[in-house]
């Protein structure tokens, strides 16, 4: 996360990710905020259709998880995922693992027990065994958080190992958990389809994209992608205890943010919580 693109190179990098002139995302090229534009880049993927297929993660693949026991109830846990180095170089990034390791404290702060999976730690099968032991903590009377901060593609996560995780693969294994206090923060690009997969009742699914558009790095100041950043920031300057306001704000800044540098963003939040959800 929070890779910095020279403007000198701007037409060399759209060409690498993808992005065409009229990008309705990028910046213009004379935006002059600390010589740099702040769009991620999009994920790359040379491999062969059917190879992608194959390192994907689907609603097919949604496996039944053994709850914990009721007397495990009274809990609270978070996994807290921040994926910057991937496989090879074409895809790397720069703080999304900052991102996570922030969450992590912010949690650990407010009582959670957190499992933390960064950069070349976070493959396919950790991400899978991690998830799976969160959904099996997931029973009435526990506090459940989750952080990703990433890649985001056409509605996946991105594994470090290259796999799409899918929003139907991780809606489908929190579908039928019992605890009624979650919440969900998803820091990447073209991220919203999670919101649409996880949207049930008791829970707070806080987004930095909708299904198209992309997230923003923070300039080095900020040490975070932007909506991140203005999440943290809610917390720790702002005073807010429960996610509802915390996450309007981000949402609020982050727009701000955005018209500042004169790019467009869609983050927002789903609140299925009854009353305000505290961490």
């Amino acid at each position: 996360m929070k890779k910095l693109i020279l403007l000198a190179g701007l037409a060399l990098a759209l060409a690498l990710v993808g992005c065409s002139d009229d990008n309705p995302t990028a910046p213009a090229e004379d935006l002059g905020v600390d010589g740099s534009i702040y769009q991620r880049p999009e994920f790359i993927d040379e491999r062969p259709e059917a190879e992608q297929l194959a390192h994907t993660l689907t609603a097919a693949d949604v496996f039944a998880v053994t709850p914990a026991a009721a007397d495990k109830a009274g809990g609270k846990y978070a996994l807290a995922i921040g994926i910057s180095d991937y496989a090879g170089t074409a895809n790397d990034l720069t703080y999304c693992d900052d991102d996570a390791v922030d969450w992590r404290n912010y949690l650990q702060g407010q009582g959670y027990t957190v499992t933390t999976l960064l950069d070349g730690a976070a493959t396919r099968a950790a991400i899978e065994a991690a998830v799976a032991n969160l959904v099996s903590l997931s029973i009435a009377g526990n506090e459940i958080a989750f952080a990703y901060s990433g890649h985001g593609s056409r509605g996946n996560m991105i594994s470090a190992d290259l796999t799409y995780v899918s929003s139907a693969w991780f809606g489908g294994m929190f579908a039928n958990v019992g605890s009624l206090k979650m919440a969900f923060n998803f820091d990447a690009c073209q991220i919203g389809a999670f919101g649409t997969a996880l949207n049930k009742p008791g829970r707070v699914i806080a987004l930095a994209s909708d299904t198209r558009r992309y997230s923003y790095d923070g300039t080095a100041a900020m040490a975070n992608g932007v909506f991140t950043y203005y999440q943290m920031l809610g917390f720790d300057q702002q005073g807010y205890v429960h996610a509802e306001p915390d996450d309007a704000y981000a949402v609020a800044q982050m727009k701000a943010w955005a018209s500042s540098v004169r790019v467009k963003v869609a983050p927002y939040y789903i609140d299925a919580y009854t009353g305000d959800l505290d961490y």
